[in-house]
């Protein structure tokens, strides 16, 4: 499983993205799904990045793996536990002045990748994005 570390800041995005896309066209997605793969990756990462390492640095691993009939992108981090599928989905329905500021994006990660997983592991936060 192709795998690199970063270190968890906003400056290293670029690199994560060239890592995921290169990936995702390895696989075969066409341009449209690499987008979608990227946008979902990219509201992790952002997440990591801005919440797992409050008051100090870390660092993020991606590992992408091309398994048929798609691929696995495993997002692992050593910050503090926090799983976000535990976040109740937004009501989409409410109106605008009404809705909870936050949890769209990791709504918008569920739908746009086929699968997502989350588990704590050796004091690793990890999220696997799953796309077919």
């Amino acid at each position: 499983m192709p795998g690199i570390s970063f270190a968890a800041k906003i400056e290293n995005l670029e690199a994560m993205f060239r890592f995921i896309r290169k990936e995702a066209q390895a696989q075969g997605f066409d341009e449209k799904k690499v987008s979608q793969i990227q946008l979902a990756a990219e509201e992790a990462l952002v997440n990591v990045i801005k919440y797992a390492y409050p008051g100090k640095s870390g660092d993020l691993e991606i590992n992408c793996s091309n398994k048929e009939p798609g691929l696995e992108i495993e997002i692992s981090d050593s910050g503090i536990p926090f799983n976000p599928l535990s976040l109740p989905e937004p009501d989409i329905h409410s109106p605008m002045e009404k809705r909870k500021i936050g949890g769209l994006g990791i709504f918008m990660l569920r739908k746009i990748m086929d699968e997502v997983k989350y588990k704590r592991e050796d004091n690793r936060n990890i999220l696997t994005l799953i796309k077919h």
